[in-house]
């Protein structure tokens, strides 16, 4: 049995569910028009980027034990090829938008949809301390969050280019990253409650008893939900500059968490 520590496993998730998040939310916003041609091509660019770097890193893993957290290494070894998929599917896509192909570009958005679930299922079966049903909705809902966040933030600069784009689409995305947020609560209240696997090493507190657990609660769900509301509330009045302000808290805020959120999975064995 060899051992591995968490960092780089932590650093994977947060790099895939960015970049499937991303990816995701780029492609129902090509698919809803609404939003300028040269905003989608500029913005799904980073897609490819970000996934390149999880696969990079998924490419050095090793160990079937990461701070006392069991891990299969058979669907880590798919899941490092399922990446490289994801990457070179994200460059065809970001190739057929600079092309103008739309057709194609919403086909392959479609299959960057498939391989991103697919991604997502092989990452649960991957970390095998917990349910994976319920760890691949908790990474699924992080990469929305992560996306719908990022790509609102990179939407409202863009209001600074295009000052007539309608209100609509930053709407749209502020109302789902609330669902998502609230959702996410749900999924960690169901991670707390359920059986797991104790972590080979152990705990040397109760969660209850650890700052990182508050701080996953507080900066990922109440923060978030506070300044998602005002971004909501300051697009529908087109205060875009207001709002684009307040997606910086609510993006840093959601990137804290997951770190949090993913430090606590490897400690807890709870996909929080």
């Amino acid at each position: 049995m060899s051992e591995s520590g968490a960092l780089p496993y932590t650093l994977l998730l947060l790099l895939l569910e960015l970049g499937i998040g991303g990816a995701l939310v780029m492609h129902a916003v090509h698919l809803r028009g609404q939003a300028t041609p040269g905003f989608v091509r500029a913005t799904t660019i980073m897609a490819p980027i970000v996934l390149g770097l999880a696969f990079w890193t998924a490419l050095t893993l090793e160990g079937d034990v990461v701070e006392g957290y069991a891990v299969r290494s058979g669907p880590r070894d798919i899941l490092v090829w399922m990446l490289g998929a994801l990457t070179a599917a994200s460059v065809l896509h970001n190739v057929a938008l600079y092309t103008d192909r739309d057709t194609w570009a919403r086909r392959i958005g479609w299959l960057l949809t498939g391989l991103s679930l697919a991604a997502l299922g092989l990452t649960a079966a991957t970390l095998s301390g917990s349910p994976e049903a319920l760890t691949a909705f908790s990474l699924g809902f992080g990469a929305l969050a992560l996306g719908l966040s990022a790509v609102g933030l990179a939407l409202g600069h863009w209001y600074l280019v295009t000052p007539r784009l309608p209100a609509r689409p930053l709407v749209e995305i502020t109302t789902a990253f609330l669902i998502v947020v609230l959702i996410q609560a749900i999924l960690c209240g169901a991670a707390l409650v359920v059986s797991v696997n104790d972590p080979i090493g152990g705990r040397d507190q109760a969660l209850t008893s650890d700052p990182t657990f508050w701080l996953r609660i507080v900066v990922g769900f109440v923060l978030p939900l506070i300044f998602g509301w005002m971004a909501w509330s300051t697009a529908r009045m087109r205060s875009m500059m207001a709002a684009t302000g307040l997606l910086y808290l609510t993006t840093a805020a959601v990137l804290a968490a997951q770190i949090a959120a993913r430090a606590l999975m490897f400690d807890s064995g709870r996909p929080l």
